[in-house]
Protein backbone atom coordinates (compact mmCIF):
# COMPACT_ATOMS: atom_id res chain seq x y z
CA UNK A 1 0.00 0.00 0.00
CA UNK A 2 1.28 3.16 -0.75
CA UNK A 3 1.66 5.96 1.60
CA UNK A 4 -1.00 8.16 -0.33
CA UNK A 5 -3.45 5.41 -0.18
CA UNK A 6 -2.42 5.11 3.71
CA UNK A 7 -3.39 8.86 4.39
CA UNK A 8 -6.91 8.44 2.74
CA UNK A 9 -7.46 5.50 4.60
CA UNK A 10 -6.99 6.65 7.87
CA UNK A 11 -8.34 9.94 7.14
CA UNK A 12 -11.48 7.51 5.93
CA UNK A 13 -11.65 5.63 8.85
CA UNK A 14 -11.80 9.45 11.07
CA UNK A 15 -14.36 10.33 9.25
CA UNK A 16 -16.15 7.25 9.65
CA UNK A 17 -15.60 6.98 13.85
CA UNK A 18 -16.68 11.42 13.81
CA UNK A 19 -20.76 9.85 12.32
CA UNK A 20 -20.47 7.04 14.40
CA UNK A 21 -19.56 8.82 17.14
CA UNK A 22 -22.87 11.36 16.21
CA UNK A 23 -24.98 8.19 16.28
CA UNK A 24 -27.12 9.31 18.95
CA UNK A 25 -27.51 5.83 20.18
CA UNK A 26 -23.80 5.58 20.71
CA UNK A 27 -24.21 8.81 22.87
CA UNK A 28 -26.89 6.86 25.27
CA UNK A 29 -24.55 4.27 26.21
CA UNK A 30 -22.63 4.07 29.13
CA UNK A 31 -18.53 4.85 28.82
CA UNK A 32 -17.38 1.58 29.39
CA UNK A 33 -19.53 0.05 27.04
CA UNK A 34 -18.88 2.07 24.12
CA UNK A 35 -15.18 1.67 25.17
CA UNK A 36 -15.32 -2.29 25.11
CA UNK A 37 -17.13 -1.93 21.36
CA UNK A 38 -14.32 0.01 20.47
CA UNK A 39 -11.84 -2.50 22.11
CA UNK A 40 -13.73 -5.37 19.98
CA UNK A 41 -13.77 -3.30 16.76
CA UNK A 42 -9.87 -2.49 16.82
CA UNK A 43 -9.16 -6.27 17.77
CA UNK A 44 -11.16 -7.78 14.88
CA UNK A 45 -9.32 -4.73 12.49
CA UNK A 46 -5.66 -5.60 13.65
CA UNK A 47 -6.52 -9.74 13.37
CA UNK A 48 -7.40 -8.94 9.67
CA UNK A 49 -4.49 -6.51 9.10
CA UNK A 50 -2.07 -9.17 11.04
CA UNK A 51 -3.50 -12.06 8.36
CA UNK A 52 -3.77 -10.55 5.41
CA UNK A 53 0.22 -9.90 5.88
CA UNK A 54 0.92 -13.06 7.12
CA UNK A 55 -0.80 -14.71 3.71
CA UNK A 56 0.67 -11.85 1.68
CA UNK A 57 -2.59 -10.91 0.51
CA UNK A 58 -1.70 -7.17 0.21
CA UNK A 59 0.66 -7.52 -2.91
CA UNK A 60 -0.02 -7.99 -6.25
Amino acid sequence: MTQAAMIVSIITLLGWLFLVLRNSEIRSLDRSRVLKLAAVWAAIIVTMLVVVQMLGLSRP
